[in-house]
Order: C-alpha cells, then sequence, then structure tokens
C-alpha cells in the first residue's frame, strides 16, 4: 500500500506531465490532490497556479500564488506568476510590484523586467517602462520580447526612428498575431523599385492594414508595380486603389515579385518620422456601387445629421478599450440620429440603448469593409472607440472622435487631442482607468459645438 508521500508524489508527475503536453485542465485536479496530502509545499501551490492560470481562473491563481509566496517567500517564479496573473485581472500597480520582487529574485532573467514594462504602460509610465525594457535587454540583448515592449515605449512617445527599428523584432515575439510570410522573397531595403514586382502583405488586424496601405501608395508613386495581399474583408475596398497593380487575399498564388515587404515595415524602410508621416486623406474610397446603394438605404436621412458609432472591439489585444452603449447616454436626444457601426461581440446591445438615443442599425447590410467604408461615405461624423472602424473613416477623411482608453495603443501617442496619421481626427482620452464619462462628455460637447454650428448656418 503506498504511502501519502507517495502518492503526492505520483500525483504532481501525473499533473506536471498533464501540464506539459498542454493539459491544464486535467492537471489541475492532480495538483489539488497532491496539495491536499501535503498542504505545505510551495512547489504544488506554484503548479497549481500554473495550472489555474492556463485555464484562465485568474482570481484562483493569484490565491496559489500567494500561498505559495507565504510558504517560500524568496521563490521568484511565484512573484512573476503572480504579477502576470495580476495583469490579467488588470490589477497594475499589484502586479508591477510583484515583478520588482520577481527581478531581484531572479537576476538572470530578462523576463520580470520586461512583462513589469507592461504593467507600468497600462499604469501610463512610459518613461519607466521604457528603463524596464533596456534594464531586460542588459541581460539579453536578444530577448525579443523586450525589443517589442521597447518598441512600444518608443512609439509611444514618439522617438520613431529608433521605434520602428525595435519593431522588427515582432517576428521572434512568441505567440505573434501574424505570421512571418513570404520568406522565399527577398525583403524590399528601399531601393529603387522602379519597374518592379512589389509584393506589400497586409499584417495584424483591418486597422492596422487600413492605417499602413498608404505607404503601399508611396511604393508605386516611386514606379513599383504594387501587388497587395491583405484580409479577405478588405480586398474591395482596397481594389479601389488604381494605383495598385492587384490586390488578392492571403493565401492565393501571386505572379513572381522581385521585393516583399510587411506594411508595419514601411515606416522603417521609409525613415518616417513624426513630420514625415505621409498624412494626407482620403487615400481610401468606397466603390462607387456600393456608394449608391447605402444612399438608397439612408435616402430617408439625407437632412439629418448622421453619426455611426462603435462601442466594441475585440478583446485581444486590448479589453480595455472597450466600453459599452449605455456609456453613451450622453449622445441621447441630440439633434442627431445614430447608425450602428457595431458588428460581432457587443452588437446585441442595441435592444438595450440608453433612454432618448435614436439609433438604427442597418449592419445586417454590410458585407465587407468596402460596404462600412461606402455606409461611412453617407455620415457626417463617426465616433468610435479605437478600432478599425476609427481607422477607416480617418483613412477615407471624415470626420471622427475616438474614444481612448486610459493607456491607449502606442498610435495614438500620449497627451495628443489630435492624431498626426488621419487630419479630420479628434481623440478623447480617459483620464484615469476605466472610466469614459470624460472623453465621452467632452466628445458630447463638441458635437453640440458641430451641431450649433450647423444650425447656425
Amino acid at each position: 500500500m503506498s504511502t501519502p508521500s507517495q502518492r503526492a508524489k505520483q500525483a504532481f508527475e501525473e499533473g506536471a506531465a498533464l501540464l506539459g503536453s498542454g493539459r491544464p485542465d486535467k492537471a489541475l485536479p492532480c495538483f489539488r490532490r497532491a496539495i491536499k496530502l501535503f498542504p505545505g509545499i510551495a512547489a504544488l501551490h506554484l503548479y497549481c497556479g500554473v495550472a489555474l492560470y492556463e485555464t484562465k481562473q485568474f482570481q484562483e491563481a493569484v490565491r496559489c500564488y500567494y500561498r505559495a509566496i507565504e510558504l517560500d517567500s524568496g521563490m521568484g517564479e511565484a512573484h512573476n506568476n503572480l504579477g502576470n496573473a495580476l495583469l490579467e485581472l488588470a490589477l497594475f500597480k499589484e502586479s508591477a510590484e510583484s515583478f520588482i520582487s520577481a527581478a531581484r529574485l531572479m537576476p538572470s532573467s530578462p523576463v520580470p523586467l520586461t512583462t513589469r514594462s507592461t504593467a507600468l504602460l497600462a499604469l501610463g509610465k512610459v518613461s519607466e517602462a521604457e528603463v524596464c525594457c533596456s534594464q531586460a535587454l542588459d541581460k539579453d540583448p536578444n530577448f525579443a520580447e523586450a525589443h517589442w515592449n521597447l518598441a512600444l515605449t518608443l512609439l509611444l512617445q514618439g522617438k520613431f526612428r529608433e521605434g520602428w527599428q525595435e519593431y522588427e523584432w515582432r517576428w521572434l515575439k512568441e505567440s505573434f498575431t501574424s505570421p512571418l510570410r513570404h520568406t522565399d522573397i527577398p525583403l524590399w531595403d528601399g531601393s529603387s523599385p522602379e519597374g518592379k514586382n512589389i509584393l506589400l502583405h497586409a499584417e495584424q488586424g483591418f486597422g492596422d492594414a487600413m492605417q499602413f496601405v498608404r505607404y503601399a501608395l508611396l511604393v508605386a508613386g516611386l514606379g513599383g508595380k504594387v501587388l497587395i495581399e491583405c484580409h479577405p474583408p478588405l480586398v474591395t475596398l482596397f481594389q479601389e486603389i488604381k494605383e495598385f497593380d492587384a490586390v488578392i487575399p492571403f493565401g492565393t498564388p501571386c505572379s513572381p515579385c522581385d521585393w516583399q515587404a510587411p506594411f508595419i515595415s514601411l515606416p522603417r524602410i521609409f525613415e518616417t518620422v513624426l513630420e514625415t508621416i505621409p498624412s494626407q486623406t482620403p487615400y481610401l474610397k468606397a466603390p462607387s456601387g456600393r456608394i449608391a446603394s447605402w444612399r438608397r438605404l439612408m435616402a430617408n436621412h439625407q437632412k439629418e445629421f448622421k453619426i455611426g458609432l462603435v462601442w466594441k472591439g475585440k478583446n485581444y489585444p486590448d479589453a480595455l478599450r472597450s466600453c459599452s452603449l449605455l456609456d453613451f447616454a450622453p449622445l441621447a436626444e441630440k439633434s442627431a440620429i445614430i447608425f450602428s457601426l457595431q458588428i460581432g461581440s457587443g452588437a446585441e446591445e442595441i435592444t438595450r440603448p440608453p433612454q432618448g438615443l435614436n439609433i438604427v442599425d442597418l449592419t445586417p447590410h454590410i458585407r465587407d469593409f468596402a460596404d462600412t467604408a461606402a455606409m461611412i461615405e453617407q455620415l457626417d461624423l463617426v465616433i468610435s472607440i479605437d478600432t478599425a472602424v476609427a481607422h477607416l473613416a480617418g483613412a477615407l477623411g471624415k470626420p471622427v472622435f475616438v474614444m481612448l482608453p486610459y493607456a491607449p495603443d502606442w498610435r495614438w501617442m500620449i497627451g495628443r487631442a489630435d492624431s498626426p496619421w488621419y487630419p479630420t481626427m479628434r481623440l478623447f482620452r480617459q483620464r484615469q482607468q476605466g472610466a469614459w464619462n470624460s472623453p465621452i462628455q467632452e466628445a458630447s460637447v463638441a458635437l453640440d459645438n458641430i451641431l450649433q454650428h450647423r444650425s447656425d448656418n
């Protein structure tokens, strides 16, 4: 008959094997059995915390990590993992403090300092985050995660020349959102593209593609024969750009090319600094046939002031950028009509709008971003959180108000009320983490001024 010690060891080893094979849900009961037999062993609580974290049970993971630290305060991995779990719970101050302890206990590792920079960015402490990244790279100059975070801190501060260089490390970052494509074709180095076939491919999200496709126009302007590869919902929209030789969806076989480049490598190749951002808009337009269709759909509202509204984006990469439709209650009872541009998660909120908000939902007619663009062309203003629609409205040269979280994405920089990327855009920023009342109220006042000016004229 096995002893408690043998049973605990067997449960732990079984759990560790399951965890290592990517089955944290199966590993969790094993660690709990071992803890029940020997509750005073810190490593068991650490591993249980890892399984809980991997199954997105972050509160429970925090409790396990705290217990491991109580039992062994010198366990650096427990402090580091605690910081990660607190980060997932948006407890950024506590997370940053945990990483200080982890860095002290793991002096040769760049990991705690790098992830601490993420927490510091969320707290708006950009310069401190930059220092953390530099310290992490002192420990390991090839640590891609630190280079990535350093890129974000530099770009946020408008240090573009250095930021674009660091941004190239994205392809070595663990679990980067886009695959590295077309490595069999030489990367364009900025040499004269005249008469050459150049494949330029979108990366990351829809908004990224719409923001940086402007650089493909510059390549075409230098005489390059430009082939665009992008997300399928963007193909029809990008096909309206007459300077492109062809536009194809991801994965479509293409003709031989002399060079290739990802979209967000182009600012580095063009040596873009703040003063040289190619900011002329519009550089996108909707197909004329789609515009005609949407003009007919919205014909009953031609004389009204029309606002397009988006309130929610995907949770990744930033759940904190989203709000709810109810947060836009200050828009109720304005002398304007609201059109929902919300698709996917969050769209169901239109069934319970703020009292007095006059909102119309025509999104079932939207097939792709060419339709979204055609709809936006009928509007007087777009109000959006940080999502693809904001980029589309800016690229179309439409007036657009963007509501930004306290810690914004790098492209919106720090403290600005305007965007150097989009001349028709105004930025409204949270003054404290998670509080949407200030930016939305400020946008409401700005809208009142527009409506008053329209009434006076």
